[in-house]
């Protein structure tokens, strides 16, 4: 199933304090809440590295899949069972 991410609106903006434990609580619930969203971070959070770089980091600390990154816009989608399951045997 093909996900339509322009008709997406953002949902959560990372603004000047940057990926905060309250960010990432929030990311993780309107994941959980809505299967996909959309999320806009400042361009200072890529300064010094790489776009796509910030946008992994994002999905890696908030146990969601990564759909698309254009610019400074990110799409996050729930991860499968599978996956999560798949995610938590490598960490062990």
């Amino acid at each position: 199933m093909a996900i339509d991410t322009h008709a997406l609106h953002i949902i959560v903006r990372i603004g000047k304090a940057g990926l905060t434990e309250t960010v990432i609580a929030e990311i993780k619930k309107q994941v959980k809440k809505r299967k996909v969203i959309k999320v806009k971070f400042l361009p200072v959070h890529a300064a010094g590295k790489d776009k796509k770089a910030f946008a992994n980091e994002l999905a890696l600390k908030t146990g969601a899949k990564l759909v698309s990154q254009i610019g400074f816009v990110v799409v996050l989608k729930q991860q499968s069972l599978n996956t999560r399951n798949a995610s938590a045997m490598q960490k062990e």
